[in-house]
């Protein structure tokens, strides 16, 4: 049976920040090597421990997912890579279960809502903004203006363009989403 692992380790960087990329390739190796499929590496970048550990007060973070059939004890292989090197100050890995699968689709679908109500109050936004371009645009008085106030006028346009491609990207997005759930009911 194929299992999704996640391994979360903190490095020791306080004499050589290249140590991280060291342990890195040395653990995507062995997983690889044994059979297992990476799925995601995040590094979380150099934090402040909770608390001392061997004297260090800061390390960087790495979390890693990764699959492997259960019979093949990969996360053993790595637990003990682990305890044998000392630039790891602490490792964690565990089976990421079928309820903690779900609730990740649930954050995803919140997140989901969330850019669809930005992009809907974006929209709304644009349609109040749209009466007024075209006002400004019957008035001829204003671009025989001097050239300062022209440089005023044109600087809004430019600077709201971009947001409402923004918008309409997130629009998009949202749609997109929707439809992605839409299919997996």
């Amino acid at each position: 049976m194929e299992n999704l692992y996640c391994t979360i380790y903190i490095v020791d960087v306080s004499h050589n920040p290249e140590e991280v990329e060291t342990v890195n390739s040395r653990i995507n190796q062995l997983i690889e090597d044994h059979g297992g499929v990476i799925k995601k590496h995040n590094p979380w970048g150099k934090r402040r421990l909770a608390y001392p550990i061997n004297k260090k007060n800061s390390g960087f973070y790495v979390e890693l997912e990764f699959t492997a059939q259960s019979r093949l004890n990969i996360p053993q292989i790595i637990e003990k890579e682990f305890s044998l090197n000392d630039r790891v100050l602490r490792h964690l890995t565990y089976v990421v279960t079928k309820d903690e699968l779900k609730q990740r689709e649930r954050n995803a679908k919140v997140a989901n809502r969330a850019v669809a109500a930005e992009a809907t109050k974006a929209s709304e936004a644009k349609k109040d903004d749209a009466p007024a371009k075209p006002a400004a645009k019957e008035a001829p008085a204003e671009a025989a203006a001097p050239a300062k106030d022209a440089d005023t006028v044109e600087k809004p346009a430019t600077e709201e363009a971009p947001a409402e491609n923004g918008a309409e990207e997130t629009a998009d997005a949202a749609e997109t989403a929707k439809e992605e759930t839409e299919e997996t009911k």
